[in-house]
Order: structure tokens, then sequence, then C-alpha cells
């Protein structure tokens, strides 16, 4: 299994550098790596898809326990509290814990979140002298950087609901980066779309997308216009709407071209003549006397298109009509909810679900996560936390305490006399540590590395990576990030922690172990690691005769988070 490979080289690899101080399972490399590297080239085998009994949608007819529950839960949020599991539980089977998880795509029954702040409806300033200009540029740098707090929030407070997983999904699918746009509306505005359209209709969502603001300005579609009767043509936009965001570079059926550099040059010219506004709202507005109005050949039709003629011509590609699409779509859900490297039989699948209900994607998302291969035990625990699941596991299931969201725009705490250049104060410096921790570990909310995104999957996760995960849960669990100086206030309360669980305080040092194990971790914990966890809940100093205390508590907490099983989800 892609665990025991897991546990063989990467986990291997990093206890050879974690601190003295740092307690690991010992024989973590018995039996040597089962993911090979080829010495001379230094390149490591291709990933394969991970080895299932059901390779399709049939329904999961088996036992729905607590451990089926806890894997659906960990795939469509981040991290699973106690009081969640115990809520979903309560809903007595899959698929009415599924239909509330999708319950967000009716958003007259889950609306979206209130307006962040009327700050985000102000577009920059930059005018004026150059100390005028430079102290825009910097408060809308800490307004960007207030909007992932807001965000990473909304996922830490998100009840039953898959919306925010699906959204932090299109957001490295429709690929913009907050620091290129650098207009922070035009950055809230983006991510309202994809919150919006996230369980809505793929093809609609691909319309919305290519006139947002953001999208606009980072794939340079405000530069693809006609003026004077002279064509100012940027392909950006064009080339990648294809390639990455609706059909991909090759065929899924025939393995033939997509499209050729011709298509590409000629949907980039009927998508001339959309600019973003620059007062709120928000809006990609079409100008028609900026549009090529010449004919244009695309996907072997002709006429004088635009830019629904191209989505509606790119959604009609493949056998049946519009597979491609739908295939291209699907994959990428398979990739997050199931396994990093997609299962091509059980995508075919849902492309045809997606088909079959007209481009929906809540459809997909229901007959994959009632599925037999959803719940294979090979599927269960397989893939690797990103950052952000990562840092939700930690905020939620250990349940972690900050401060309320501030939504006050970054004010001015002081002003240099002799620059004239402000210096600017964060309303949320707790959330911007919780932040800044994905960003170090190479995912910052809104920001993906380029137009591909996140390669995700075991680029996540290197012996590096692993020891500095190991840090950071150390530091937090032991309230290393309350500061007053620095207003820090993350704090891990252990009797809060342990306490969710029924009737901790009278449960014996195994069962209580074993109970919050559970709420941790896909696996059931062999005698050395199952061992070392009852030992450290039992405290620094053994008690035979075990009662509860918090000193064992978070002591265990602190090793929970150092065995390679916490990586994985």
């Amino acid at each position: 299994m892609e665990r025991k490979a897991f546990l063989t080289q990467t986990a291997a690899l990093a206890a050879e550098n974690l601190l003295s101080n740092v307690k690991l399972p010992k024989p973590l490399a018995a039996g040597g790596p089962l993911v090979l590297r080829n010495a001379s080239a230094g390149n490591r085998v291709a990933a394969v898809p991970v080895g299932t009994l059901s390779d399709d949608l049939s329904p999961y007819t088996g036992a729905w326990d607590d451990a089926h529950l806890r894997h659906l839960l960990r795939r469509t949020m981040f991290g699973v509290p106690a009081k969640q599991f115990q809520a979903a539980q309560a809903l007595g089977s899959m698929s009415a814990v599924v239909s509330k998880l999708l319950e967000c795509q009716d958003t007259t029954k889950v609306p979206l979140p209130a307006k962040l702040a009327a700050w985000v409806d102000a577009f920059p300033a930059y005018t004026g002298s150059q100390a005028d200009m430079l102290n825009a540029a910097t408060l809308e740098a800490y307004k960007i950087a207030e909007i992932e707090n807001w965000w990473f929030d909304q996922m830490m407070q998100e009840d039953l609901s898959i919306r925010h997983k699906m959204t932090l999904l299109w957001t490295n699918h429709f690929v913009t980066g907050s620091q290129t746009v650098f207009i922070a509306g035009y950055v809230y505005q983006y991510l309202m779309t994809c919150m919006a359209n996230a369980l809505g209709n793929f093809r609609d969502f691909t319309s919305a997308i290519s006139i947002d603001p953001a999208m606009l300005v980072y794939l340079n579609g405000n530069q693809n216009f006609v003026f004077g009767g002279q064509p100012f043509v940027n392909e950006n936009y064009a080339r990648e709407l294809m390639e990455l965001f609706t059909l991909g570079i090759l065929d899924p059926k025939t393995g033939q071209p997509n499209y050729t550099e011709a298509d590409i040059q000629n949907s980039a010219r009927a998508l001339t003549g959309w600019m973003p506004t620059t007062t709120a709202p928000f809006i990609g507005q079409f100008n028609p006397s900026l549009h090529d109005t010449g004919m244009k050949t695309f996907l072997g039709q002709t006429g004088n298109f635009g830019l629904t003629d191209i989505i509606d011509l790119i959604f009609q590609k493949g056998t049946p009509k519009g597979y491609t699409a739908a295939y291209w779509a699907c994959q990428k859900i398979y990739q997050e909810f199931v396994y990093y490297v997609p299962n091509k039989s059980v995508v075919d699948a849902m492309a045809n679900v997606m088909l079959a209900n007209n481009f929906e994607i809540a459809p997909v998302l229901e007959a994959l996560l009632t599925s037999a291969h959803f719940y294979d035990t090979s599927v269960m625990g397989a893939q690797i936390k990103g950052p952000v699941e990562y840092a939700g596991s930690l905020v939620r299931e250990f349940v972690l305490s900050y401060p309320a969201f501030d939504p006050t725009e970054p004010p001015v705490v002081s002003r240099d006399p002799s620059t004239g250049l402000n210096t600017y104060g964060d309303p949320n410096p707790t959330l911007t540590i919780l932040t800044a921790i994905c960003n170090l570990q190479g995912q910052e909310l809104l920001n993906p590395p380029n137009v591909k995104g996140w390669p995700g999957g075991e680029n996540w996760l290197s012996a590096g990576a692993f020891l500095n995960r190991e840090i950071y849960s150390y530091v937090i669990l032991n309230n290393g990030l309350v500061n007053s100086a620095n207003k820090w206030d993350l704090q891990f309360n252990p009797d809060t922690y342990a306490l969710e669980v029924p009737g901790a305080s009278t449960l014996s040092s195994r069962d209580l172990s074993l109970a919050l194990e559970a709420g941790s971790s896909a696996f059931t914990f062999g005698p050395l690691e199952g061992g070392d966890l009852d030992t450290e809940i039992q405290g620094t100093y053994l008690n035979p005769n075990y009662q509860y205390n918090t000193v064992g508590v978070s002591q265990f907490a602190t090793y929970l988070t150092n065995v390679p099983e916490f990586q994985l989800f």
C-alpha cells in the first residue's frame, strides 16, 4: 500500500534528521523503501493509481461504521472536530451525511458568507506622490493577507459542509495569483466567484471565471482588445482556458491533440473586449468597441465568435458530446477526494455522470462519495495532507482557540514624517501566523506558485517538510504561540481536547488513547506506537492505577502529531 511506501521512505528519511528530544517510532525503515529511485538518474519511479477492488462508481453497500464516517469527513473538510463527528453520527446513514455535506449547493439553505468588509469594494489609489503610491501598495498587501486570514477562518469555523474544500479545489484549478493581481477587491471577488460556483455547473463556472476581474488581470485578458482597428491580442487566457481549465492537451480517449495553435489564436480574438471595472461591484465588463468582429475558425467551426460561442464549442468537444471537458473536471475532483493519481476507469464513470446531469458538479460528488471505490481500504488514509489540511487538523481536531476574526481595515499605526511612509497594523496576528505556517510549506491561499497550481500529492512532503511539521505541532501544542508582545493567542487546552470524548475522565488510559487516536488517524496503531501513545497519556509519572491527568493528555497530543500517520488522511 502507499501507506507502507510513506512509512519506509519519507518518514525514515525524516527520522534521520529529527531533533534528539522528539520521539518517533523506531523501526520505520524495516524492509527498505517500497518507492524506489534510479541510483544513477535520481528519478522517482512514476506514481500509479492506488489498487482498489472497485474501478467504477458502484454504490458502497458494506458496513457503515465510524471509520468510514471519519474517512468521508476528513476528505471533505479540514480536520474532523469531535463535535462535528458526533453530529454526523447522529444523521445515521452514509447518504444522509453526504446529503448534508452537499447541501451548500443550494445557497438558499446554506447562504454564502456575509461580505467580509466594506473595504473590499475600494480600488487602490495609485496616484499622488511616490510615498502615497507606496502606502497604497503596502495597504493592498495587508488587505490581501486579511482576505487569506478570513478565508482560513471560514474553513476552520465551517459546519458539516464540502463548500470550502471545493472552493480550495477550484482555486487550484482556475488559478489566479493574489500577488500578481494585487488588487484586494479583485482577489476577494475571485474567491467569492469560486465559492458561489463550487458545487454548481462546470460550464457556467467556466463562463463566470473567464470574465472574473482577477482572471482578466492574471492571464492578461485586459490586454486583449482591438483599438483603432488595430488588434492587440494576448493569447494567455485562450491557451490556459483549453490546456489547463477545460480540455487538457490530449483527448483522453484518442490521445490526439485537443486543439491547435490556430484555435488558440482565434479564440483569443473571440475573447477580446472584456475589461475589469475599477469601481465596485468588480465585474468583467464587455466593451463592443474593443472586440474583434472578424470571422474566426475555432475547433472546426467558423463564425463571428465571442466568449459564449467559444465556451459552447469547448463544451461540445468529445464523444459523447462534451465528454472531454467533463473528463478533465472530474479528473481534478478525483485527485482531490480520492487519490492524487487518477484511476481512469473511475474518472470515466464520473465524466458520464457529469454529462448525464448537464455539467452539474454536485451529482458527480454524490456518486463518488457514496461509491465502493471511495471507501476501499486502499483509499482510506492514502492521501498526504496539504499544508492547509495539516493546519486544519491541528486547529479543529485539537480544539485550538484563537481570537475571532476582526474585519477591520489594516490601520495606520504610525507615519514617518521624513518619508511620509505609513506603518500598518495587523488586526488578526494569530490568524496571520496560522496562514504563514501554510505559506512556509508552499501553500499560500489564493496564490499558487504558477498557473498550473500546487502539484499536491507526494510533493507536499519531504524529510525537511516532515520535520518542520513536527516542530510546528510541538510549538503550537505547547502553547508557544501565546505571546502578548506579538499579540499571538493560539491556545491549546488539553482538557478541552480530551473531554470531548464522552466519559474521558473515567476511561482507562488505553481506551482514552484509542478514542483520541481515532479522531486524528485513519489507521489503528500497532503495539509499538499504540503502546507509546498509551504511555504518553499516563503522564510523566507513570501510575499503574491510572487517573486522568492534563499533563498526560498534553504529552499524548504532541506525540500523536509526531507519528507519520498524522500526515495522512
